[in-house]
């Protein structure tokens, strides 16, 4: 009897074995068809109707920009050369908005007569632009600023539209693509989940658990890869890749911008006297602050601890140090509450501009005068701006 139940047991675990390896095989093989269905329609979902929705995207944020440098030319009453500097910026720009007609038309897949109404209304803007820039030229200032409120923004409503239309279908033809993706994914899931769930139920639970705990490592690692997961802003990686790109761009188009590194002041004695967790809330209490005060073109990120930078794009030093100083007067004037507790807390700001670098300074050159700069607001008693030297 004994020898009886030992060869039961031995067969109950040959068979179990049997059966969790069989449930491996057929779990492996819904997984990988799954995933090479998924690949192939996703690949279809990323050719024609997104690269429309870009290209749209892009389009109208080309044309925002030439609006912007317009408007900044005629704020300032331009000089020659800072005229011929935005005349060059536009023709930039226009050139990539040339581009993303171009890929509209290549791969828009509704009516081309919408395409063509589209490039007939942007030549329209084309000319009220000549227009600007020749009001410019002749320094009437006033008439340049009209032509931008009146016939520039009726101009340009009736291209962005267009785009919108456009943008629109193709969404729609993205969203239809996903609807058959899903639909053809989920028949074949149907069909191998049947039989998997005949031979080991609980096999496929721990499966789609699995399945379920990789997406969202998938989204976890896709959002910390650009943000900083305390603050929620942009993390050092990304911040530096941005201040490269920027730098790179201001000394292609010769459009200066800013960068303030700053520090909170005595943040290890916050933390030593009311806690980390107070500590924490004021990282996101200052990055709050930042988001609100700044411009949505303008970027805050975390360059490590208390420390954080600022980036602002086409904005001059003068504009930089007004903004930055307002910034810092708030925080300065701010109570926290946390348990009770009313923290008040300071931050100290290092500016400087690329305007103050030459040609062949980059990256570590601009990091490194806005770290002595705010070395020596900190130096000068905290709570400060200062604008770095060249």
């Amino acid at each position: 009897m004994n020898r009886q139940r030992k060869n039961a047991v031995l067969y109950i675990l040959v068979a179990g074995f049997l059966i969790a390896f069989v449930g491996v095989l057929l779990f492996v093989w819904i997984y990988f068809s799954s995933m090479r269905e998924m690949h192939q329609t996703t690949r279809k979902l990323y050719e024609q109707p997104f690269a429309v929705a870009n290209a749209a995207l892009a389009l109208e944020a080309d044309l925002y920009q030439i609006r912007g440098s317009l408007l900044y030319a005629t704020l300032i009453e331009a000089d020659r050369t800072q005229l011929a500097a935005t005349v060059d910026f536009i023709a930039a720009h226009e050139q990539l908005a040339q581009q993303k007609i171009a890929i509209i038309a290549r791969s828009y897949s509704g009516d081309q007569q919408q395409v063509t109404q589209l490039k007939q209304k942007l030549a329209l803007l084309h000319q009220v632009r000549d227009q600007i820039l020749h009001a410019l030229e002749t320094a009437h200032y006033a008439d340049a600023n009209r032509l931008i409120e009146a016939q520039w923004t009726e101009r340009f409503s009736e291209v962005a539209s267009l785009n919108e239309a456009l943008l629109k279908h193709a969404n729609q033809r993205a969203t239809q693509y996903v609807n058959e993706s899903q639909q053809r994914l989920e028949k074949h899931t149907r069909h191998g989940l049947t039989y998997a769930a005949l031979l080991l139920s609980l096999f496929l639970v721990v499966g789609v658990f699995v399945a379920w705990r990789i997406y969202q490592l998938h989204i976890e690692a896709d959002k910390f890869a650009f943000t900083d997961f305390l603050t929620g802003i942009a993390n050092r990686r990304h911040f530096i890749h941005e201040l490269e790109s920027e730098i790179r761009r201001s000394q292609r188009y010769g459009s200066a911008f800013a960068f303030a590194m700053v520090d909170i002041d005595h943040f290890k004695k916050i933390n030593d006297q009311y806690g980390h967790h107070a500590g924490d809330l004021i990282l996101q209490n200052f990055c709050l602050r930042c988001v609100s005060a700044l411009r949505t073109s303008d970027m805050v990120g975390r360059l490590g601890g208390e420390e954080f930078g600022i980036l602002m794009p086409m904005t001059d030093l003068h504009e930089a140090a007004r903004v930055i100083e307002r910034l810092r007067s708030e925080i300065d004037h701010s109570v926290m509450s946390d348990h009770g507790e009313q923290i008040h807390y300071t931050a100290s700001f290092g500016l400087v501009s690329t305007s103050q670098l030459s040609e062949q300074q980059g990256l570590a050159h601009l990091m490194k005068m806005a770290d002595a700069a705010l070395y020596a607001a900190k130096q000068q008693g905290r709570n400060r701006v200062f604008i770095a030297n060249h």
